[in-house]
């Protein structure tokens, strides 16, 4: 369990009412990553919801010809494996820690439920993946683009 006001913290909590953040608050904890890790690779099942506290993540692609390219780093208040609300529950990339990470991680089949329980946290917690997914392809066509 953590506390509410670090939830509270992030933008992904806005307008969700405080005794949701509070169930968010139980079915979370912290967690040290040390860099050089690899956190999750492209298609494992989507366990947790992670938010950077501190740290840094490279979120990288296997590409058809089998290199591995970097399409984004994620900072301190991002938000990682956000597939972990929209089914099929799988990550979609690979996500490697380049920096020593502090995470807030939500258990994400209890945030599913709540999500079910609470119509109104799953339309705010949805949008905001879906305000994220928008910037992180953008930022993936640029990447992309730029490879020879």
């Amino acid at each position: 369990m953590i506390s509410p006001e670090l939830l509270r913290r992030y933008p992904y909590f806005a307008g969700v009412s405080d005794q949701s953040v509070k169930e968010i608050a139980m079915i979370a904890e912290e967690k040290r990553v040390p860099a050089g890790t690899r956190m999750f690779g492209e298609g494992d099942p989507a366990k947790f919801m992670y938010i950077i506290n501190k740290g840094e993540v490279n979120i990288d692609y296997l590409l058809g010809d089998g290199t591995i390219r970097t399409v984004d780093t994620l900072v301190d208040g991002d938000l990682l494996v956000w597939s972990a609300l929209i089914e099929p529950y799988k990550t979609t990339a690979i996500g490697t820690a380049t920096k020593d990470c502090e995470l807030v991680c939500i258990d994400a089949a209890g945030l599913r439920a709540l999500c079910e329980k609470d119509p109104l946290l799953g339309y705010r917690l949805t949008g905001q993946v879906a305000k994220l997914l928008a910037n992180r392809l953008e930022g993936a066509r640029v990447q992309l683009a730029a490879v020879d």
